[in-house]
């Protein structure tokens, strides 16, 4: 875990330091900036997330001296296979991005299929 968050602190420290210098650079252009600021802050929540939940957790990774063969076998968690959700989610969230360039209408379906799609997978992946 410790590989994990210190990745991706580096990759926020990184994002904020574009952010900042596209501010000055795109004469004070906002879009862009926020947009970066917000790749800052889901890095941070990611870490900040993986400290707090997850700060028990030994991983090979972690291991100055582990090999690949002593990693084979371990568990790396559940992962459905023949669950058709991730797919609808990927495709729900083309159109929910495509829709805040053409149609708020679209954005709007988009991200209630994407909400209701990761309810549902949610709920299917409580039953296993």
């Amino acid at each position: 875990m410790k590989t994990f968050v210190g990745l991706f602190l580096c990759s926020a420290g990184f994002g904020f330091a574009i952010a900042v210098t596209y501010w000055f650079v795109a004469h004070e252009e906002t879009t862009g900036t926020v947009l970066l600021g917000i790749m800052t802050a889901a890095m941070v929540f990611a870490a900040s997330y993986a400290v707090i939940a997850e700060r028990n957790a030994d991983l090979d990774g972690d291991r100055g001296d582990a090999r690949n063969a002593q990693s084979a076998g371990e568990d790396l968690g559940v992962f459905s296979t023949s669950s058709a959700w991730p797919i609808l989610i990927a495709f729900a969230s083309v159109f929910a991005l495509c829709g805040i360039l053409w149609s708020p209408l679209l954005s709007a379906a988009g991200f209630i299929v994407v909400i209701l799609s990761l309810w549902r997978m949610g709920a299917e992946s409580s039953r296993v």
